[in-house]
């Protein structure tokens, strides 16, 4: 159950949010005070007339006011409370469930097919997922062959309804990708094969860029998405070493201002940046440096905090981790990157999910909701189902749900000889895994909005556990903190909102 909040921004206004009715509303400091009377018991009517025979009344931290301003407050506060935001709002049923139905749909008409080409990479990076830091199966060069793959690709291509409409994008990971070329190229052959009248490839990969030269004919000629990863100048690339621990920033970034001469029309629209937040660099930094390098916005994440080995736990935060962002800083950083800045999409999408007034589509605005349906059955958290949007095939022949999750989370095999899915086993596994973040979703104010994956909670576990889950104090600094910056700049919110939910 989620109870209604109050909280104070940073320029003192009070604000409640009703997650019955999921909307703010600025209110008089009356609101909050008559609403903690009102839970201990206290007769609101006797309080008033003690109130009368005083003529005035003080609110710790805010001043006095006189019975007339406390008599229309207290009329407010019952017409609040007599129209449902006071209301608590129920726990979300969980009952939700994938059917096997679903999955062969999804199987059927799935977007992306990632291939682990291999697991050998010619970079030793000091943060990679597979370094001393990480917990994870032994690392391999296993090379992936076309054999192995080509029963996958053409069962799963069987499966599709032909149609021009339809585009399947097969994506190419690593380890480094292009150090097996020969599969790459292979692929590639065989889906040309196909009429294009029944279906179209797309084609993309995940590059360090050292061989990015040696092949870019090739890249070029099949129109490949590649996103290349640097972490920005020299010194914030320090951490993506060759194997020698020499850098590579010199040979990436030759590579690719070759590529930007010779090929400026494919450098601009197909060549991509994938950067890792970490110690040796910044958010405003990396965006100032591709912006004057190369006149791009690189994706930026933090470098992972999951799965860290205990002995190694403390090292990586001194020496790997971020460095917290000053206030000042990250204000300058917001003025300057605007919509791409992620606390700035963060404080669209608050005001997008919480506030009330942001809607879809015009069937909204016919019919808006008054109170969310405790009947609606949800599936916990923001997982994806298997197969809706990707699949995984790794080096070894497990297939995952994405790229992102742990090669412990197997969903099926392949091999040369056949492909191995079982949508009712899957279909099982997951609905297993449905029923045990049932104890910490029901009380998350986050949860439905969620954005965190069944398969980081170690779900596998008897006690799955959350980093991202958020109680009710938790979630009111989160507003606090969000709404303070609104109030801070609000023609800025103004603008960057409507910029960040045109583009959706």
């Amino acid at each position: 159950m989620k109870n209604a909040l109050f909280f104070t921004s940073d320029k003192g206004n009070s604000y409640l949010y009703s997650p019955y009715r999921n909307q703010f509303r600025l209110c008089h400091p009356f609101i909050p005070y008559f609403f903690q009377l009102d839970k201990k018991g206290v007769k609101l009517d006797q309080w008033l007339t003690s109130i009368r025979k005083k003529g005035e009344v003080c609110l710790d931290g805010v001043g006095k006011f006189s019975y007339t301003e406390a008599k229309y407050q207290l009329d407010k506060y019952r017409f609040l409370k007599k129209h449902g935001f006071l209301k608590p709002e129920k726990a979300i049923n969980l009952e939700g469930r994938l059917k096997v139905s679903d999955v062969k749909k999804n199987i059927e008409s799935v977007k992306q097919l990632i291939f682990e080409v291999t697991e050998d990479c010619n970079l030793n990076c000091t943060y990679c997922t597979y370094s001393k830091y990480y917990i994870n199966k032994e690392r391999t060069n296993k090379y992936l062959s076309f054999e192995e793959a080509k029963p996958t690709l053409m069962t799963l291509i069987a499966k599709r309804t032909p149609s021009p409409l339809d585009q399947l994008i097969i994506s190419f990971y690593g380890g480094e990708p292009l150090v097996n070329f020969a599969f790459i190229k292979s692929v590639v052959d065989f889906t040309s094969t196909y009429p294009k009248d029944q279906i179209t490839f797309k084609y993309s990969m995940s590059s360090n860029g050292l061989l990015l030269k040696k092949y870019i004919q090739f890249l070029v000629d099949h129109a490949f998405e590649v996103s290349i990863s640097l972490d920005g100048d020299e010194i914030a690339n320090s951490f993506r070493v060759m194997k020698n621990g020499k850098p590579s920033y010199n040979t990436v970034t030759k590579n690719l201002d070759f590529v930007k001469e010779h090929y400026p029309d494919y450098f601009e629209q197909k060549i991509n940046f994938l950067t890792v937040l970490h110690k040796r660099n910044s958010f405003s930094g990396v965006f100032e440096y591709y912006k004057k390098k190369y006149d791009k916005t690189p994706m930026m994440s933090d470098v992972n905090p999951l799965n860290l080995t205990p002995e190694h736990k403390k090292e990586f935060d001194e020496c790997i981790r971020s460095l917290p962002v000053s206030q000042a800083d990250e204000k300058q950083s917001m003025k300057s990157i605007e919509n791409e800045h992620p606390k700035v999409k963060d404080m669209v999408k608050m005001a997008e999910n919480y506030s009330g007034f942001v809607f879809k589509n015009y069937l909204k605005l016919i019919s808006p909701a008054t109170g969310k349906s405790s009947s609606r059955k949800s599936i916990p958290t923001a997982t994806c189902t298997p197969f809706s949007i990707r699949a995984y095939f790794t080096a070894h022949g497990a297939i995952i749900p994405c790229e992102h999750i742990s090669t412990s989370h197997e969903i099926g095999h392949y091999s040369y000889k056949q492909l191995q899915l079982n949508p009712k086993e899957i279909a099982n596994l997951y609905n297993r895994y449905y029923d045990k973040p049932a104890r910490f979703c029901n009380t998350c104010y986050f949860a439905d909005n969620c954005q965190d994956c069944i398969f980081n909670t170690g779900i596998e576990l008897e006690k799955p556990t959350c980093e991202f889950y958020t109680g009710e104090s938790g979630f009111r600094k989160y507003l606090k903190e969000q709404y303070s910056s609104i109030e801070n700049d609000y023609p800025f919110f103004l603008r960057t909102a409507q910029k960040i939910l045109h583009e959706e």
